[in-house]
C-alpha cells in the first residue's frame, strides 16, 4: 500500500546525547546543600587561615575570634569533612582534569592546615626555620616577627588557590536556575524579615523609644561587629556545655526510650516520672544544680541540659518503635524473624524520623538551657553570664548581640544534626521527594 505509515528510525547515537543531558538533569541536586557546603567550606578556609599564624590570630579581629584553643581543632576536622563532602565520590572526578586539579589543591591545603592545627607542625614556619612553639603562643616583644611575616606570606600565596579550587568544585554560575527557584521559594519569609526589622528601625525613630528599652537593629549590629571576637569564644564555652548535655539527655533518653519500647510495664511506670520531671521549670533546677555540683563545674550545666533533652528523646523513641506498620510487623513473624532483626530492619528505620526530630528540637533546648543555667551562676567565659552583666550594666546593644551569637550556634547546631540526618535517612521518601 502506498499509504502505508512509515516510521523514521533515529540511530542510537542522536538521542544518546538527549538522555545523557536528561540523566545529568535529574540527577542535579536541586537543593542549597551543596551551596552550602561549599560556603562553609570557604568560611573554614579563612578560619584556618587567619588561627595558623599568631600574626593573624592576634593581630586581626577576625582572627582573634578563634583564639579559642578547643575551638580551633574543631574548626580544623570540620573543613576536613566539609571539604570531603564538596569533593564526593571519586569517580565523580574521572575525565575531568579541572576538578581533579581543584581536588588536589585543597587536599594539599587541608594536609598543612591539619599539622599545623592538630600537630603543631607550620611547615611555612620550618621552611623558614621558625620554632614550632611560637605559632602557639601570644605574640610579645621576643617573638620573630620578620620570619612570622615571611611565612605568612608563603602561606597566603597558598590559600587563594585553596579558595579558587573550592569555586571550581562548587562551580556556581552552573546552579543559577537552584537559585532562582529556591529565591522564589523563601521570597515570602525574606520580605517578612525586611519588613520587619525596616518597622523595627522606623518605629523606635519615630516614637523615640530609649536605647535601654529596646536598641535599634542599627545600632545592635554596629556593636555586634565590633564585640563578635569575644562573643565567639564565649558563645563556643556556653555551647560545649550544651552540646555535652545535649549527647548525655539525649543518649540517656534513646536507650531508655528502647528499654520501655521492649517492655510496656516499664514504659507505663516511666511516662509518668518523665512528665514529672518535664514539667519542672528550668528556672528552678538551675539554683539546686549549682548548689549539688558547684557554680563553676561544669558538670552543673550539663546536667541541666540533659534534664531538658531526655524528655523529648525518650518519648520520640517509643513513639517511633511502637508505632510500626503492623502488616510489615506480621510478615517478617512470618518469616520466622528474629527480635533483633525485626529491631535493626524495621523498627530502628521506623523510628529514626521520630528520633531526629527530638534531636532537632532538643539543639534549641540544650542552648537555652546552658544559657539560664550560666545566668543563674556560674564561669565568667559563658554567655549567659555576659548576657546577665551586660543588662545589668543597662548594655543593652551588648546583651541583644550576645544574645544574635547564641541564635547563631543554636542555627548551626541544628544544622548540624539536620545534615547527620540526612546523611543517615537519604533513603527516606521525604529526602527522596526533594
Amino acid at each position: 500500500m502506498s499509504d502505508t505509515l512509515k516510521l523514521t528510525s533515529h540511530p542510537v547515537s542522536d538521542l544518546a546525547p538527549v538522555y545523557s543531558k536528561t540523566a545529568d538533569l535529574s540527577a542535579e541536586p536541586r537543593t542549597l546543600d551543596r551551596d552550602l557546603i561549599a560556603v562553609v567550606t570557604i568560611f573554614l578556609i579563612a578560619v584556618t587561615y587567619h588561627i595558623q599564624n599568631p600574626l593573624m590570630q592576634f593581630n586581626t579581629q577576625f582572627g582573634s575570634a578563634f583564639r579559642n584553643a578547643t575551638l580551633q581543632p574543631v574548626m580544623a576536622v570540620g573543613l576536613v569533612i566539609a571539604a570531603a563532602a564538596l569533593i564526593g565520590k571519586p569517580r565523580t572526578l574521572r575525565n575531568n582534569p579541572l576538578k581533579t586539579g581543584a581536588t588536589i589543591i585543597l587536599i594539599l591545603y587541608i594536609l598543612f592546615v591539619v599539622l599545623a592545627i592538630l600537630f603543631d607542625f607550620n611547615l611555612s614556619g620550618a621552611i623558614f626555620g621558625i620554632d614550632q612553639t611560637v605559632f602557639v603562643e601570644r605574640l610579645n616583644e621576643t617573638s620573630p616577627l620578620a620570619p612570622l611575616e615571611q611565612a605568612l606570606s608563603l602561606t597566603t600565596l597558598f590559600v587563594y588557590p585553596a579558595y579558587l579550587a573550592v569555586i571550581l568544585l562548587w562551580q556556581p554560575w552552573t546552579r543559577l536556575d537552584v537559585y532562582r527557584k529556591s529565591l522564589r521559594k523563601q521570597s515570602a519569609a525574606l520580605i517578612v524579615a525586611v519588613i520587619v526589622l525596616v518597622l523595627w528601625e522606623g518605629l523606635i525613630n519615630v516614637f523615640r523609644i530609649q536605647e535601654f528599652l529596646l536598641p535599634r537593629p542599627s545600632v545592635i549590629g554596629g556593636t555586634f561587629a565590633e564585640t563578635y571576637p569575644r562573643l565567639v569564644s564565649a558563645g563556643w564555652n556556653t555551647f560545649q556545655n550544651a552540646f555535652w548535655g545535649f549527647v548525655v539527655g539525649c543518649g540517656a533518653g534513646m536507650l531508655t526510650g528502647i528499654f520501655a519500647a521492649r517492655f510496656t510495664a516499664f514504659s507505663k511506670a516511666m511516662l509518668p516520672v518523665a512528665v514529672a520531671i518535664n514539667a519542672i521549670p528550668i528556672i528552678a533546677l538551675a539554683p539546686i544544680f549549682n548548689n549539688w555540683f558547684g557554680a563553676l563545674n561544669p558538670v552543673s550545666k550539663i546536667a541541666i541540659v540533659a534534664m531538658l533533652t531526655y524528655f523529648p528523646a525518650m518519648i520520640s523513641t517509643v513513639r517511633g518503635l511502637t508505632s510500626v506498620d503492623v502488616l510489615s510487623l506480621e510478615l517478617m513473624k512470618s518469616y520466622a524473624a528474629s527480635q533483633w532483626d525485626i529491631f535493626r530492619k524495621l523498627r530502628l528505620p521506623n523510628a529514626l524520623p521520630y528520633i531526629f526530630s527530638a534531636l532537632k528540637v532538643a539543639t534549641t533546648l540544650s542552648m537555652i538551657g546552658a544559657i539560664v543555667s550560666e545566668y543563674f551562676g556560674g564561669a565568667t567565659t559563658g554567655l549567659g553570664y555576659r548576657i546577665r552583666d551586660d543588662a545589668g550594666l543597662f548594655k543593652y546593644p551588648e546583651a541583644w548581640s550576645a544574645i544574635l551569637i547564641a541564635a547563631l550556634f543554636g542555627i548551626m547546631f541544628y544544622m548540624l544534626v539536620s545534615a547527620v540526618e540526612r546523611a543517615l535517612m537519604s533513603w527516606h521518601v521525604s529526602f527522596r521527594e526533594k
